[in-house]
This record gives C-alpha cells, structure tokens and sequence, in this order.
C-alpha cells in the first residue's frame, strides 16, 4: 500500500525535488541578493580624492538615483525586470523586483558639488574630490626642547 501521508518525509509529492527546489533558495548567497540588501561597496582613499565603487549588475544607469554630501554618499536603485523563455514544450516568465537604500559614510569631508560619477559594465564609480582641510590632515609640527640632543 502507498503511503499517502503529506507530512511523511517519504512522500514525494510534497518533500522531494520540487519542495527543495523551488522553496527554498539553491544557495545562501541568494536569499541573501544584492536587491534585498544593497549593493556591494568598496571605498578607496588617497592623498586627492575618495573613490567609490558599487557592483550593480543588471540595472539601468536610469534606475539609480546618487547623491552625495559633504560626509556622506546616499546610493538608492530600484530594478524591474521580466525575462521570457519560450522554448519546445514549456514557456517560463520570471519578473524580478527589488529596491535598495544605502548610505556610505565618508571618512573626510568632500567637495560633494566636484563629484563624478560613472556607470559601466554593471559597476558605479563615483570620484569625489576631498575638501582642502581633509587634505591638510597629518601635519608634523616641529618639536621644541630645553635640552640639547644627546650624543
């Protein structure tokens, strides 16, 4: 006699391939995407400038919105799209949506009215060139004694 039981873990209508497949995300990297929780971000510092760099792949450059101020860099996207695969024997529509917010602290304050930005094979570059007193950091002042140095 065939076990009819949905809740068994033998039934395979309900526990088998399609349960673990469709319900649960392949891999923990997906459920966690970058649509969920933002873009992935690297922020590089030198003597001039902060340089800014978020992996966006798949998005538009019209679907971005960048703003950045004097200590901070306010990066929001939202992606809509729909792929269509019609192949012998099965047609598959899939429509992904999603909407991030980030906001990156700068480590210096900027000259956020002189930033550029640029958007290319799925990556943002925003450069924003640092403010005159972010520059002036690391000043080495002289140090004056009473003693002469020792021999």
């Amino acid at each position: 006699m065939e076990n009819r039981n949905w809740l068994s873990p033998h039934n395979n209508d309900f526990w088998g391939e399609r349960f673990f497949n469709q319900l649960i995300p392949r891999t923990f990297g997906e459920f966690f995407r970058p649509a969920a929780l933002g873009p992935s971000v690297d922020l590089k510092e030198t003597d001039q400038e902060i340089i800014l760099e978020a992996d966006l792949p798949g998005m538009n450059k019209e679907d971005l919105d960048l703003t950045v101020d004097d200590h901070v860099v306010i990066l929001k996207g939202e992606t809509k799209r729909d792929e269509t695969k019609e192949e012998r024997g099965y047609h598959l529509t899939e429509r992904r949506y999603g909407s991030f917010y980030r906001a990156i602290q700068l480590p210096v304050e900027v000259k956020a009215d002189q930033a550029t930005a640029r958007y290319r094979q799925g990556v943002l570059e925003v450069r924003i060139p640092k403010a005159d007193t972010a520059k002036k950091r690391g000043f080495k002042p002289r140090i004056e004694g009473d003693t002469p140095p020792i021999q």
